[in-house]
């Protein structure tokens, strides 16, 4: 992991000041809807949900909509964070889990891993998965083309968006929109 403090002004400046937040809580709100629709659609059921690098939280208002009754468990590497919102305090590396969920949600959490992490982090997060993986990382075409550099952390390793799909194909086919399905799943995309 890149060497830095995911402390309270880390979370403040990119996640809670309306002036310098990355975005808007309804962008988590529609993230996970989508997730829902789509799902739904493929007649993928969602009873249990990994949120790995959880932050603040901040989509799990949307999962439970989408998702009525869902159960969430949530980690992530920020003291500050599990102190505040009683999240379990890990790692992606060094978690381990009893047995799969049918969602884990990874967001903005890679980029903050070298390379030889990252890929040891999309193992576990095959492991972890029994159906889908809704995943969302900052990549160099991002970088370049899609967000507000000023608002945006580039304390990261910032790769290609064809390093992760190299990576993530092994375990997941890409059904678009950052979410993933597991190739032993049985569910059959459109």
């Amino acid at each position: 992991m890149k060497a830095r403090s995911f402390d309270q002004a880390y979370f403040e400046r990119y996640y809670f000041n309306p002036r310098t937040r990355i975005a808007e809580r309804t962008y988590f709100d529609r993230v996970a809807a989508f997730a829902g629709a789509y799902l739904a659609l493929l007649d993928c059921p969602v009873k249990r949900v990994l949120d790995v690098g959880c932050g603040a939280g901040l989509m799990h208002r949307g999962l439970r909509r989408a998702f009525p009754g869902v159960h969430i468990d949530a980690c992530d590497a920020s003291e500050y964070a599990c102190r505040r919102y009683g999240w379990l305090h890990t790692t992606i590396e060094d978690l381990e889990i009893p047995r799969p969920y049918d969602l884990v949600v990874c967001h903005d959490v890679l980029q903050y891993l070298d390379h030889a992490a990252a890929r040891r982090a999309i193992e576990k997060l095959a492991s972890f998965t029994d159906c889908a993986l809704l995943f969302g990382v900052l990549t160099r075409e991002d970088w370049q083309e899609n967000c507000d550099q000023s608002l945006t952390d580039s304390d990261a390793w910032i790769r290609s968006t064809a390093w992760y799909r190299k990576e993530l194909r092994r375990h997941f086919r890409n059904a678009g929109g950052g979410l993933y399905l597991k190739r032993d799943a049985n569910v059959v995309l459109y």
